[in-house]
């Protein structure tokens, strides 16, 4: 069993696999520790990792607690507040938490904790696939000297983000672009943030200042926070300035509310910038292969949905997996176009929250201050892959709402 790339999605895969008896290889090309963008984690995140083991090193790390979501808009009015839930034991909605992480430290957490359980890890660039009679049977690698070698596997998931890895060999669909514009993130860590009072000092915060551009607030230890700003890349372009200029402006006038809370921040990095754009792969599970996360599927990073989406979607592949390789021929293919099917609801209603947030963002405010503030938390929380999250009401609106301007002729997608 190979995976290709070993962020938070390879290694849940890695360890579920590991559990149900197979041989793992990893394929990863950068060195661990390294710095990587999506530091929030959602509540069904903290549940996945809890159950696979990983609370005690979570909590052993010092990371910040997360208990909520703080939007805020153009002025006081909207602003609101959606808390981290879970369901109880009796399936009654309580208050949970999750973690705000170090990406560098939580990688590498899991990671080593995949390498605990017995799967292997190469140092390698993934270059191709192996074929044989029609089907993946494993990988064409280059290593660090530039020497290439072949990996034969029964099976072959694709973990590698936004590199998108078994699209670009041919084996999945092309990238079909979303309904967004280009995007690009601004970022770094401060010190000297102000925070909530606890216990909400782990809070994320999210700054809306007007279509695709926002900024983000999260603590990532007890004194550093970080900040960044997610820009129509047009906007910048226009600018001229550099990216630590780009930076400085917009946290000094994209939002009062953020102004004031880094009156007496200083920061303590370097600046970076990504940029993302909106994305869909088809046919991105098939005879031998399965993608993960961002390998198939992006849509805007404001919800912080991207860790989530790939440690839920490993640990479906890996059930799907475990069917194909022990089913019998004539149904092998079952568990994987289950996989496929779950995972293409999730995504879709991922993408119908965030497109009603963009496209209708007073019906959002209503909707998660007001009327459905508990279907609202429960999305944002994660709960996206059940069979619950069908009957969400607010989901069921949203799409209802969009539906409504498709029908219209808006023409907006």
């Amino acid at each position: 069993m190979a995976i290709v790339g070993a962020g938070p999605g390879g290694a849940t895969l890695a360890v579920r696999l590991r559990r149900l008896g197979y041989r793992v290889v990893l394929v990863e090309k950068a060195t661990f520790p390294r710095e990587h963008i999506g530091e929030s984690l959602t509540g069904e995140c903290a549940i996945v990792l809890r159950e696979m083991g990983f609370g005690d090193a979570m909590d052993a790390a010092g990371f910040p607690v997360k208990r909520a979501v703080t939007v805020h808009g153009p002025n006081k009015l909207n602003r609101f507040r959606v808390p981290v839930q879970r369901l109880g034991e009796d399936g009654v909605i309580i208050p949970g938490q999750t973690w705000q992480v170090r990406r560098p430290e939580f990688d590498s957490l899991l990671l080593n904790g995949a390498l605990a359980e017995g799967a292997e890890l190469i140092r390698a660039e993934a270059r191709g696939v192996l074929r044989r009679d029609g089907r993946i049977s494993g990988l064409r690698l280059r290593d660090e000297t530039g020497e290439d070698s072949d990996l034969t596997a029964d099976f072959v998931a694709d973990a590698s983000g936004l590199q998108t890895f078994l699209s670009r060999s041919g084996v999945c669909g092309a990238r079909h672009r979303g309904g967004y514009e280009k995007q690009v993130a601004f970022y770094g860590q401060f010190e000297g943030a102000r925070r909530d009072a606890a216990p909400d000092d782990g809070a994320t915060h999210i700054f809306y200042a007007a279509r695709h551009l926002w900024a983000w607030f999260i603590p990532i230890s007890s004194t550093v926070t970080s900040i960044g700003v997610v820009t129509p890349g047009a906007l910048f372009k226009e600018s001229g300035q550099s990216v630590q200029e780009y930076l400085t402006e917009q946290l000094a006038s994209l939002h009062p509310e953020l102004s004031e809370r880094l009156r007496e921040a200083q920061p303590v990095s370097e600046t970076w910038s990504t940029s993302n754009y909106s994305y869909h792969i088809d046919d991105f599970a098939g005879d031998g292969y399965l993608c993960i996360g961002d390998a198939h599927q992006f849509t805007d990073p404001i919800f912080s949905f991207g860790v989530s989406n790939s440690v839920q979607e490993a640990s479906l592949a890996a059930g799907a997996i475990d069917g194909y390789l022990t089913a019998r021929s004539v149904d092998r293919m079952h568990p994987i176009h289950t996989y496929a099917d779950i995972v293409s609801r999730a995504q879709a209603r991922v993408k119908t929250l965030i497109d009603t947030f963009w496209e209708f963002p007073l019906a959002f405010l209503k909707l998660a201050h007001y009327d459905r503030q508990a279907d609202i938390a429960e999305l944002l929380s994660g709960r996206l892959y059940s069979q619950s999250a069908e009957m969400n009401e607010a989901g069921i609106i949203m799409r209802d709402l969009l539906a409504k301007r498709r029908v219209a002729g808006d023409g907006r997608a």
